[in-house]
Parts: C-alpha cells; structure tokens; sequence
C-alpha cells in the first residue's frame, strides 16, 4: 500500500521553533493508521534566492516544485506551484511528466481539474482533511494532519485529491512560512 491507493493517512510535518522560523524546505511523511509509512514528500532543490525569501516569510510567493514517492523511493507524484503574487493553481504529473491536472483555488473552495482543464468536482467533495494537531513521532514535534479520501474515489481525482493532502500548505499558499498562517482552514476541508 502506498500514498495513491490509502482512503486514510495521517501528514506528519516537522514542527519545532527553528522549522517554523528558518525553515526553507518542504517536507512531509504519510503514516496510515497503524504508524506504517505510506510515503513522503519534499523538495529535492531550490535555489539560495528561494530559500532566502522563504526565511523571511515571503514563501507563499515562491516557486516549488516537490516530489512525493512511495515508502520504497519509488516516484509517485511531481506538485508544482510557480512563482508569482495571487492565486495561482498547484499542478500535478506523473513521475515520467505527463499531467494529472491542478487544483485551483477559488473563493472558499479548491477545484479539482483534469489535464485538460476540464471542472471534475470540488476537493471538499472527495477530501476530509483536519490539520493542526501537535504530537510528537520518533522524539520530534510535528503536526499531525488527518487525511480521509472517499472510498472509491477514481483516477485522476484521487490522485489530485492526494496531491492537495500532502502538499495542502502550498495549495493553500503558506507554503512553508507557518508563522503568518494562522493555519485557517477552510470548513468544507475541517469538521
């Protein structure tokens, strides 16, 4: 089992002062309910400027390009989110380049759209997701977040409804600049 075929997992992220702080690089594992590792998702680079205007909280502007792999390393998904000011979709492909299709912000809800543009549902319709609980994994602090995916949901919307839960800071442009947030979630994601 890995990240594309789990209805549930929970998203731990590192959560300790110098993270939050100087944290420039995203990152984040995938659990299921037994503690077993569903995959991970990080950054494999970016460049000095990048990390600079992440430190001094200007990331939800910066460019990110992660890679998510399954608990054998094997490439799973590549999220992209370019560079800019204002809402801007985060775009998902296979690991060989070929597109999934984004996921677009709009006003209080995400749009879950196919490679060709084309409207297939609202990401609150296929995706449960509630963030913020602190705990502590392996001796470290990190935020649990608590993903639930509608059983039986298809390709290629559990593929984008995945890529929306493990990268949900840069889908919702925070990025990884945590202490501006207010980590607000929307409540059709939230219960």
């Amino acid at each position: 089992m890995n990240l594309l075929s789990a209805d549930s997992f929970v998203v731990d992220q590192p959560w300790t002062p110098v993270r939050l702080m100087l944290g420039s690089k995203y990152s984040v594992e995938a659990y299921d309910g037994h503690d077993v590792l569903l995959g991970s998702v990080g950054e494999t680079r970016r460049g000095f400027v990048t990390a600079r205007l992440r430190n001094i909280s200007l990331s939800r502007w910066t460019p990110f390009r992660l890679h998510a792999v399954g608990p054998d390393g094997r490439p799973l998904l590549v999220i992209t989110k370019s560079a800019g000011i204002g809402t801007r979709p985060t775009k998902v492909a296979w690991p060989d380049g070929r597109p999934v299709g984004s996921i677009v912000p709009q006003p209080g809800r995400y749009a879950l759209l196919d490679a060709n543009g084309t409207h297939l549902c609202l990401l609150g319709d296929v995706l449960h997701l509630q963030l913020g609980r602190i705990e502590r994994r392996n001796g470290r602090r990190v935020r649990r977040d608590v993903v639930r995916i509608r059983p039986g949901t298809a390709e290629p919307v559990r593929s984008l409804a995945v890529a929306a839960a493990v990268a949900f800071d840069v889908v919702r442009g925070v990025g990884t600049n945590h202490l501006s947030s207010g980590d607000v979630i929307p409540d059709f994601l939230s219960s």
